[in-house]
């Protein structure tokens, strides 16, 4: 009876301080900024079954992803065990037989033993693996070695190790065993000699388990293991639509632009940190983390957790404080900044904040501005992260609007292009009245002109005034022209998307941006858009309906040329020279837009063309280091990210690299010119690469 009640009340406490401490946890993620995440119920409960119990994501990574279902599975499996070794101690000496589940038909309950026993062998090889992958730095992405993650595992070993001591004795004084107790028969029978020191051993391994057990599940919600409880509702409550897309600011109503303390970010912000596994998948595949660049997105959602549990107390003192009297103003209590503005000590310089061999900065419960700014948005990290966490838009991003829109504090080097967007319409500053040179001698239609097309080309700031990106324009008038399609320019009309104000943290720009150029497109009629440039496509055809666009027809332009030369409306020469060639994967095409096959088929069909791939491709590209405004920023930190993806190219052993983006073709070509290959190496856009096979060039 004794045995009963200590185990009462153990498991009632354990669970009640559980219960607690989620409650806090939960106001501690509520005291975000409210955001309304319940619409398309039926795809997010389709996302759930995916990616936590189908494990999509997590299994891209099959070794790892094998150990986390071996995890994942088994713990459900053996939650029927863990409530029958709970309901047995509470019931010794007051059922005439403690709980347990024999009195399943015979074959279910061997079933159910083998189950567990089964299992529980499978997680302590797995788990001491998954220790020894930590211990001896077998995997780069989990440095540095995580001293919560080796508490976890070890709490799961140990948990086991007690189970197979607890089941093991009770197979030596008698218990149930055979052929379906693999693990725990050998060893028991092993233990049968002795004899009454099983008891005390029985002893042992029931109270042992069930202190492992309960202190296990109190651990959780102070631990990275939090996830277990953040990353179904994380997932559930995703936001769904185009990928990386910034909320909307209501500049008539919003006091504050981006966030600058840990309440003002979303609550599902605040739940990505709880919900993150700290795998380093992300880090993985972060070009800017991988040149040397302070920024490692799993930090930076650590920073945000940290920062959350060092304001508990000011944020949990807020919600039970009264209401102020009316006219009163209450004292704003002292919060712990979120944002990092400390020196940095590079190269041996003084300041607070050291660098690590890697270039992370050791801050910890903030984020540096430099970690925001190195970011190129390229989207990597959520395309590997596996509870679909979106850290770009929803953290680095509003960063940038904070220092751009609230403290005027950003890299110089951006000063020209903000002017240069608001006064020229254009970053470069040049005046609207010259974004029709390009096009001169090329008899390119207007639609001032024609009013209504079937496709109206949007030619995008690069295209119309730089030099390299005008070659790309021209092909494809040619190949358009070729081919007999209907289309017209706007000509003088058009402005810049706002894409890299948008990036930039400067949202003001990009919405007046966005209302002058759907003012010009308004007055005309066309059946699709068609743009050289992803960035143009992802704001024309995923942002612009943010304030008030309509929901356009958007096409690349490799995904008109793939339907065209798949109906043969392109006559090309046959006789064209032998061709090695690698496309690279923009990161606005690819993983923002998820066009991949188009500018491939593009290239296949051209005789005598060999087409191979970079060992970083299509979902899993390295950026080309121009996203997110750095193509006018430059890179004081660690080595260039586009020197870093042309060395990928080259090893290739390509004649062309292939682009699909004027942002691209930059980079790229600097790229080539860095690694002294430009003589050797030509970079071309998929448009320039068909059009030098026209039968009758144009």
């Amino acid at each position: 009876m004794l045995k009963a009640v200590v185990v009462l009340v153990l498991t009632v406490g354990s669970f009640g301080l559980f219960a607690y401490n989620v409650r806090k946890l939960v106001l501690l993620l509520l005291a975000g900024r409210p955001e309304a995440l319940l619409d398309r119920v039926g795809e997010r409960t389709r996302d759930v079954i995916t990616y936590v119990f189908g494990h999509q994501k997590v299994m891209e990574e099959t070794r790892a992803g094998l150990m986390h279902l071996v995890f994942f599975y088994g713990f459900l499996i053996l939650q029927l065990g863990h409530a029958e070794h709970v309901l047995s101690g509470m019931t010794t000496g007051v059922l005439q037989h403690p709980f347990e589940l024999s009195f399943l038909p015979a074959p279910l309950y061997q079933a159910f033993l083998f189950s567990q026993d089964f299992t529980a062998g499978l997680i302590i090889l797995v788990g001491l693996w998954a220790l020894i992958r930590r211990w001896f730095h077998l995997v780069p992405r989990l440095e540095p070695r995580s001293a919560d993650a080796e508490i976890i595992l070890s709490f799961i070993v140990a948990l086991y190790v007690t189970f197979f001591l607890y089941t093991t004795t009770q197979i030596a004084m008698g218990g149930p065993q055979g052929w379906f107790r693999p693990f725990a028969t050998p060893m028991g029978n092993a233990l049968a000699g002795l004899g009454s020191l099983n008891a005390t051993l029985h002893e042992v391994g029931y109270w042992g388990h069930l202190f492992v057990f309960l202190a296990f599940v109190n651990y959780l919600p102070y631990s990275k293991h939090a996830h277990t409880m953040a990353a179904l509702p994380n997932i559930f409550f995703h936001r769904q639509g185009p990928r990386g897309k910034p909320s909307v600011i209501d500049f008539d109503t919003a006091e504050v632009f981006g966030w600058s303390k840990v309440t003002e970010l979303p609550w599902k912000t605040l739940l990505d940190s709880y919900a993150c596994t700290e795998c380093g998948r992300c880090n993985a595949a972060c070009p800017a983390h991988l040149t040397g660049k302070p920024l490692q997105p799993r930090k930076v959602l650590h920073d945000i957790k940290d920062n959350l549990k060092a304001n508990a107390a000011t944020i949990m003192a807020q919600q039970a404080a009264p209401p102020p009297a009316e006219g009163a103003t209450p004292p704003e209590p002292k919060w712990e900044a979120l944002i990092n503005k400390e020196a940095v000590a590079h190269g041996g310089a003084d300041g607070p904040i050291k660098v690590a061999a890697d270039g992370m900065y050791l801050s910890h419960g903030s984020i540096h501005v430099d970690e925001a700014w190195a970011c190129t948005t390229c989207g990597a990290c959520m395309q590997v992260c596996p509870v679909l966490i979106e850290t770009v838009p929803s953290t680095l991003m509003e960063i940038r609007r904070t220092q751009v829109m609230m403290e005027s504090d950003f890299p110089q080097e951006l000063a020209g292009a903000f002017k240069n967007l608001e006064g020229q319409g254009n970053p470069w500053g040049v005046p609207q009245s010259e974004r029709e040179k390009w096009a001169e001698g090329l008899e390119v239609p207007t639609m001032r002109d024609k009013q209504e097309v079937d496709i109206l080309f949007w030619v995008g700031c690069a295209g119309a005034t730089d030099d390299r990106a005008m070659k790309t324009q021209k092909a494809l008038v040619a190949l358009m022209k070729a081919a007999g399609l209907n289309f017209a320019v706007m000509g003088c009309e058009e402005k810049c998307t706002g894409d890299p104000a948008r990036r930039m943290g400067n949202e003001y720009v990009f919405m007046n941006l966005c209302k002058e150029n759907q003012e010009a497109l308004g007055k005309y009629k066309f059946k699709e858009i068609v743009t050289t440039c992803p960035h143009c496509l992802n704001s024309l055809g995923n942002e612009y309906q943010d304030y008030g666009a309509p929901k356009w027809k958007v096409r690349h332009h490799t995904e008109l040329l793939a339907e065209l030369l798949e109906k043969n409306r392109i006559p090309l020469k046959k006789d064209a020279p032998a061709e090695k060639i690698v496309f690279h994967d923009p990161c606005y095409l690819g993983r923002y837009a998820q066009v991949y096959d188009a500018p491939r088929q593009s290239l296949k069909v051209l005789n005598n063309v060999e087409l191979v791939e970079m060992e970083r491709t299509r979902e899993r590209s390295f950026c080309c280091g121009a996203g997110g405004g750095r193509l006018w920023m430059e890179e004081h930190i660690g080595k260039r990210v586009n020197v870093e993806r042309t060395e990928q190219a080259l090893k290739t052993g390509a004649q062309t690299v292939a682009v699909g983006c004027p942002f691209c073709m930059t980079m790229i070509t600097d790229g080539t010119k860095a690694k002294g290959a430009d003589e050797n190496v030509k970079v071309k856009d998929v448009a320039e690469i068909i059009a030098a096979r026209l039968t009758t060039p144009k």
